[in-house]
């Protein structure tokens, strides 16, 4: 996996937005203010007078006692505050691409004196048994149940008929599971939040992909699955991951990444292809979501679900359970409640109501030859 570019171009291409807005109504305001010159000025017949009188009535009635004349001067000041908008939202772009650095500068410092590095380290997939039997998967919420019973750096692939002869793979990415600043044998920890969040390449990453390298050898050898679409799913750090994972073109290229799930996940500031179609939940009250500082995309490829009234924060709110709770109730609510998301369910139909054909499991582990002191 190399490193991913995670500065999150959102609130830039808003303040684009906004500039060419004001741009716009500025050349509208001085359209009307033209126009109006043009109507007093001298020489104009009688005829005309009335028509501009008729004019001025007729704004006046329709617009308030300022008239024309108060619509454009309305529009200035209206294109100045798109303008002052639009520099504010630069200035948070800034701001966050300089405190993702600062996160970055800082993890590099606390590996050099033990905490928050894989300098030297190796990952390893050691194959285990499946915990249980997976039914066919019927939804996003089965999908995010399969993070279920990953203790341990457990990552679980299901391979489905994809209905058309071949298969389609599902790979569920577990979310932190431990939380000291010294790096151990399990990858899926703190170390691997950071790194991962500020667009490093990770040994949890690697670990995720040679997990489905893995399946697709116990299934046919890999050559014959590397135009399989393949799905990423992940709550919380398995989120990040499955985002950085699909935002790699590395990884892209040796895998046809269709679909992305993350649940709890900070994933905005991820460059995934407009190709990828994406499914983001988060709980408006959970905190994690946030962490990244950056709104997810806005477009059509890109289906934010953001439940709840926001703050005040509630840790609870992060658990997988209650995302799983929360997509079930999404999938139950009657068709088109939930805007968006009966398209993302039939664009992930490989996937969806397929028989399983198979389920491969691995304990992914960080190890040095030299362990680090």
């Amino acid at each position: 996996m190399t490193r991913v570019r995670v500065r999150s171009e959102a609130l830039r291409a808003a303040s684009a937005r906004l500039g060419e807005a004001a741009d716009e109504l500025r050349q509208v305001a001085a359209a009307v203010r033209a126009a109006l010159a043009r109507c007093r000025s001298p020489g104009l017949d009688p005829t005309a007078l009335v028509a501009w009188w008729r004019v001025e009535t007729d704004g006046v009635r329709i617009v308030g006692p300022a008239g024309l004349w108060g619509v454009a001067l309305g529009l200035d000041a209206l294109a100045t505050r798109l303008s002052v908008a639009a520099r504010a939202y630069a200035q948070v772009e800034d701001a966050v691409a300089a405190t993702m650095a600062g996160v970055r500068v800082g993890a590099d410092l606390g590996a050099c004196c033990g905490y928050l590095g894989e300098g030297g380290a190796a990952v390893s997939v050691r194959p285990v048994p499946a915990v249980g039997a997976v039914s066919p998967l019927t939804g996003p919420a089965d999908l995010v149940a399969l993070g279920d019973g990953l203790d341990g750096g457990r990552v679980r692939v299901v391979e489905l008929d994809d209905g058309a002869g071949g298969s389609a793979w599902v790979v569920a990415v577990p979310g932190t599971q431990e939380w000291s600043p010294r790096s151990g044998p399990n990858p899926f920890d703190l170390t691997s939040d950071v790194r991962a969040v500020t667009g490093d390449a990770t040994l949890a990453a690697a670990g995720v992909t040679a997990a489905l390298e893995r399946a697709w050898a116990a299934s046919g050898g890999p050559g014959r699955h590397r135009s399989d679409p393949v799905l990423l799913v992940g709550h919380s750090q398995g989120g990040i991951l499955a985002a950085a994972l699909a935002a790699d073109p590395g990884f892209r290229a040796g895998h046809r990444v269709t679909h992305l799930l993350t649940t709890g996940s900070p994933v905005g500031a991820f460059p995934v292809p407009a190709s990828v179609r994406v499914l983001s939940v988060e709980h408006a009250d959970d905190p994690v979501p946030t962490l990244d500082l950056t709104p997810n995309p806005a477009r059509s490829s890109w289906l934010t679900l953001r439940v709840g009234a926001g703050p005040p924060v509630d840790v609870g709110r992060h658990a997988l359970a209650g995302y799983v709770t929360t997509m079930r109730a999404a999938e139950g609510a009657p068709r088109g409640t939930v805007s968006g998301l009966g398209a993302w369910e039939a664009s992930a139909g490989p996937f969806l109501h397929r028989p399983v054909r198979s389920v491969h499991e691995v304990v992914v582990e960080r190890g040095w030859q030299n362990p680090p002191t």
